[in-house]
């Protein structure tokens, strides 16, 4: 068995990997059911660089498609019959364009074209899971090139995620909080940012130092 210390969602999902799971893991995933449970569909997993964020998420999509594993022992939680995923690691791109690159689509029809597929997931008692690593380097080119643009289809596709009756699930990863990637930006653009932040509910992610140490080991 090899190590390394980062995975890409979007080249190695589906792939058997050894995953440990930790406390810090299962309250994190407990916190993504319970609040999913509550209303949300779209979340932030939040925490520093080489804890195990990414690997986080191919387990769940691991365990989602074999219907219970590891991590997640009963996918029933959410109350479907399978699962489809769009995985996209983040760029310095606009996220419109990652998206609709996935959906061999136009940009202009990403919502029409998502809730097509929706519809159709939800006739087969299905989820859409949409998983958004490396979210902050999406942010990073939000600030920087058209704020107000940018920031107004990550709120449109948060909005579009939390109807709920859509049966789709929102994960996104950041190394830092939202609101630290706004720092640039004018008094007027960082209201805007807060709220789009609230559209996503905020998930921990943080392995303390003697679990890390642990995982080293093993």
């Amino acid at each position: 068995m090899s190590y390394t210390p980062s995975v890409n969602i979007e080249y190695e999902a589906g792939n058997e990997f050894n995953y440990i799971v930790t406390p810090n893991a299962q309250s994190v995933l407990g916190n993504i059911v319970n609040s999913f449970q509550s209303g949300y569909h779209s979340f932030t997993i939040i925490g520093t660089y080489g804890t195990g964020k990414s690997s986080f998420i191919m387990a769940l999509e691991r365990d989602l498609r074999k219907n219970g594993g590891e991590l997640l022992r009963n996918s029933k939680v959410f109350n479907a019959e399978g699962f489809e995923f769009i995985n996209i690691v983040g760029d310095y791109a606009p996220l419109s364009s990652l998206l609709s690159r996935k959906l061999n689509n136009d940009t202009s029809n990403i919502f029409t074209t998502l809730g097509n597929l929706c519809q159709s997931l939800k006739k087969q008692n299905k989820f859409l899971l949409v998983a958004i690593d490396e979210f902050g380097k999406i942010l990073e080119h939000a600030a920087n090139h058209n704020p107000e643009q940018e920031l107004y289809f990550l709120q449109k596709l948060a909005e579009f995620a939390n109807v709920p009756t859509r049966r789709i699930i929102l994960l996104t990863t950041l190394h830092q909080n939202f609101s630290a990637y706004a720092s640039k930006l004018t008094e007027t653009q960082k209201n805007e940012w807060s709220k789009v932040k609230g559209r996503f509910k905020e998930v921990v992610f943080v392995e303390p130092v003697e679990q890390l140490l642990y995982l080293a080991a093993k």
